[in-house]
């Protein structure tokens, strides 16, 4: 197994086949019971692990408070809601519903994209960027707070936000099906107020091994892809089952050959 030095995440594993990288998914290096670890990827090393709420104040402001992505997110719920988006079937939704609806169709929230499948989150990670080095970052869910796997998370935002500056550790929240992308995605969401650390405006937890950070060098990603595609059927058509997902996957930028495997 090689290492890799970096600038954000400190040494991190640099597997060289895809054999290599399963390994470390399901080896247990956290020192607790059970082996559940949410997974991002990201196909640039070199970001940090930002929220889309605070990449987009960012661009204004030099610097970015708590209070900065309050005003912002409070003031997306009403301009939601009253555009008719806060309901499902007739039915109005919660906050961190909407929240989550609208994260999934592109909308910047303080709601950080994580997959409980980390064939999932390999894909975000290899999709991009080929001729970068990306990142795998798998957290151990027994160091997240917040909601409870498989529970409605049903919380008003002051409720989902409240002593946020209190924890050291992101909050989770699985919210129910509102889109056919959650689903196949296999999406959650972590959130935190902001972190003061390099790694990004995400906290992650402090804990020794509660974060796995795996290092996909661009030969490894050219690999990955084509098993995933050829192996798992994953890839963008399967991951975004809606009008728009069928759009971009058919879009110029698309290779023609992607929507089908044979």
């Amino acid at each position: 197994m090689n290492y890799l030095q970096t600038d954000l995440f400190g040494e991190v594993f640099q597997p060289e086949s895809f054999l290599e990288l399963i390994e470390l998914v399901i080896i247990n290096n956290s020192g607790k019971f059970g082996n559940v670890r949410l997974w991002r990827g990201q196909s640039d090393i070199d970001w940090p692990i930002h929220s889309g709420a605070y990449r987009k104040l960012i661009k204004s402001k030099s610097e970015i408070l708590e209070e900065d992505i309050l005003y912002y997110e409070r003031s997306l719920i009403k301009q939601a809601r009253h555009k008719g988006y806060g309901k499902l079937y007739g039915n109005e939704i919660s906050d961190s519903e909407l929240l989550a609806k609208l994260q999934h169709h592109g909308a910047a929230t303080r709601l950080v994209d994580f997959s409980k499948n980390a064939l999932v989150g390999l894909w975000f990670c290899v999709q991009a960027n080929q001729d970068k080095t990306g990142v795998l970052l798998g957290v151990h869910t027994n160091f997240v707070g917040g909601g409870v796997e498989g529970v409605l998370e049903d919380r008003d935002y002051n409720d989902l936000t409240k002593n946020l500056n209190a924890y050291d550790h992101p909050m989770f929240i699985e919210t129910p099906v509102v889109s056919k992308r959650i689903a196949a995605q296999h999406g959650v969401f972590l959130y935190s107020d902001i972190s003061e650390m390099q790694r990004g405006s995400l906290k992650l937890p402090v804990e020794n091994n509660a974060n796995l950070f795996i290092a996909i060098t661009a030969k490894l990603k050219l690999d990955c892809r084509r098993l995933l595609i050829d192996c798992f059927d994953i890839r963008n058509e399967t991951l975004f089952p809606d009008l728009d997902g069928f759009s971009n996957a058919n879009s110029a930028n698309s290779d023609r050959n992607d929507m089908f495997r044979w």
